[in-house]
C-alpha cells in the first residue's frame, strides 16, 4: 500500500473543511487565513503520524508472511535438508 499521499490528503480535506466551517460563520479574512495556516499546518502534521503508523503496520505484516523459500521450496522442488512436521485433520 503507497502511504506516500495521505498527509497531503488530510491536510486538504481538512482545508476543504475549514472553507465551509469559514463562509458559514463569516470569518473576516485576515483571521481567515492565519485560521486556515495553522490548521493545515496541524493537519498535515497529523497525517504525517497516521502515515508513519500505517507503515509501521505495513513492514510488520510483510515481515509476518512466509515466503516459498521459508518452507523450503526453490523451483517447484523440495529441500531435503528442512525438517517439517506434517500434521493431518484430526492428528494431534
Amino acid at each position: 500500500m503507497k502511504t506516500k499521499h495521505i498527509p497531503a490528503m488530510v491536510m486538504l480535506i481538512a482545508g476543504f473543511a475549514m472553507c465551509i466551517i469559514s463562509f458559514v460563520n463569516d470569518f473576516s479574512f485576515s483571521f481567515f487565513i492565519r485560521a486556515m495556516f495553522f490548521a493545515l499546518l496541524g493537519f498535515y502534521i497529523l497525517g504525517y503520524i497516521i502515515k508513519i503508523v500505517l507503515d509501521i503496520n505495513i513492514t510488520k505484516m510483510n515481515e509476518d508472511e512466509l515466503t516459498a523459500d521459508d518452507l523450503g521450496f526453490t523451483d517447484g522442488e523440495i529441500l531435503e535438508d528442512v525438517d517439517l512436521e506434517v500434521i493431518e485433520d484430526g492428528q494431534e
